[in-house]
């Protein structure tokens, strides 16, 4: 019974956007109340902010009838009464979550800092992109109208799960490779539906490459189209590195080859090298063909070699050494990642009380944990923060720094901002 004003609540939106031709609204509605078996107290405070937003719509409603009536000349009164009784009933329904008897189905430890704060974050970044961006930028927008509202909301429920989990870092190493896969595979997927003939899967039915080089590479070439690079930059200044362990589309699949092999080797000393050598390379021939004249059909065959090149990589170098090769010794980006990770304020360090059991070194797939860079306490140039390492060592003295938090606050809104992004770039990574 303590629930029945807020599913009532949501039923009665459902009915006021099918009157109002919305099919997207209807599904967010009549999904909401299945938030409340998350039991989790994150999820009660996101259900209440949204029927908070909920009783938003009421007011807006009332206040367009209102100005119709007032232009034919209708009394409005009691339509204010009505409509503004519906509003309060839905912006207050949420507040019985508040009860003691819905507190003890939550679970005695259950703080919502990283939860909710990874919700907000999302939701955040994607209304601005379901206002604003079109084509759509949110998928299911495409397909059905008004829908690009749940599918951002779900989206935010996915980081704030996730977020949520990893305050238990020890769950690092087991989620971040499988949330990680699974992003790449809905963006591949998307390819693939658009490259049949689907051209809504791409963001503007334009194919390019999926080839990361290209984001510096492509404008380079062309002398324009910043806004893959753009969005690179702003993912780096956000969360530093991680944009290679947490974003990219392409590094998902090193990292599964990578793990083939249990205990990673030791990677040449020329590997950091040879990265540099690939990068002024690739940004030379670049510039050097855009300024040649040569056609994008060339260009492209060019690009699709380099990917191809990049595939060898991973199966015939990460999968003998169990390092992520095509991210650390091969990726333009990669190199682009860690430099410019240098401006944002994250890091991470090793604390001097560490014991060197070299518990971490294997569990460092970067190659950035070597026995000389644990004794050096600072991890090498290919960290990106990946957070394995968080999850492995043992005593706790591999931790995350930001300027005025502590080791404890900077993991939790490292994590809240990481998974925030990787939930919002599922929703509009495309090509």
């Amino acid at each position: 019974m303590r629930f029945l004003p807020l599913i009532l609540s949501c039923l009665i939106l459902a009915a006021h956007h099918s009157r109002a031709g919305q099919p997207g609204l209807i599904l967010l509605w009549l999904l909401a109340p299945l938030v409340l078996l998350g039991k989790r107290r994150w999820m009660d405070l996101a259900l209440q902010l949204l029927m908070v937003t909920g009783g938003g719509i009421w007011i807006a409603t009332t206040l367009k009838y209102v100005g119709i009536r007032q232009t034919i000349g209708q009394p409005y009164l009691r339509l204010v009464a009505i409509l503004g009784a519906v509003a309060l009933l839905t912006a207050l329904s949420g507040l019985m979550l508040n009860l003691p008897s819905r507190r003890r189905q939550l679970p005695a430890d259950d703080p919502v800092g990283s939860g909710l704060g990874a919700f907000l974050v999302t939701c955040f970044v994607l209304v601005p992109v379901q206002l604003f961006v079109h084509p759509a930028g949110l998928l299911a927008e495409r397909f059905l109208p008004f829908s690009g509202w749940t599918e951002g909301f779900l989206l935010a429920l996915y980081a704030g799960w996730l977020s949520d989990r990893l305050r238990d870092q020890r769950q690092v190493k087991k989620l971040r490779p499988r949330v990680w896969i699974a992003f790449s595979l809905v963006f591949f997927t998307q390819l693939i539906l658009g490259l049949a003939g689907m051209d809504k899967f791409l963001m503007t039915g334009k194919l390019h490459l999926p080839v990361p080089a290209l984001i510096a590479a492509g404008p380079v070439f062309r002398g324009g189209g910043f806004f893959m690079a753009i969005l690179f930059s702003a993912s780096v200044l956000i969360v530093g590195p991680a944009w290679c362990s947490w974003l990219c589309y392409i590094g998902a699949w090193d990292d599964r080859a990578a793990r083939a092999v249990k205990r990673p080797g030791r990677l040449p000393r020329w590997r950091p090298t040879m990265r540099v050598i690939i990068l002024v390379a690739v940004m030379a021939v670049a510039f050097a063909l855009g300024r040649l004249g040569v056609g994008t059909a060339t260009a492209g065959m060019l690009a699709a070699g380099f990917g191809l090149a990049g595939v060898g990589v991973m199966v015939f170098w990460s999968r003998r050494t169990g390092h992520m090769t095509h991210c650390t010794a091969f990726c333009p980006m990669g190199w682009f990642a860690t430099r410019l990770g240098k401006v944002s304020p994250w890091r991470l360090r090793i604390t001097p009380s560490c014991t060197n059991c070299g518990a971490c070194t294997p569990a460092c797939r970067y190659d950035a944990l070597s026995p000389e860079d644990v004794a050096g306490r600072k991890p090498g140039e290919a960290c990106t923060l990946c957070g394995d390492c968080l999850s492995h060592c043992p005593t706790g003295n591999i931790v995350l720094r930001f300027p005025g938090l502590s080791p404890n606050h900077a993991r939790t809104v490292f994590f809240v901002l990481v998974c925030a992004l990787h939930a919002a770039w599922i929703g509009v990574a495309r090509l």
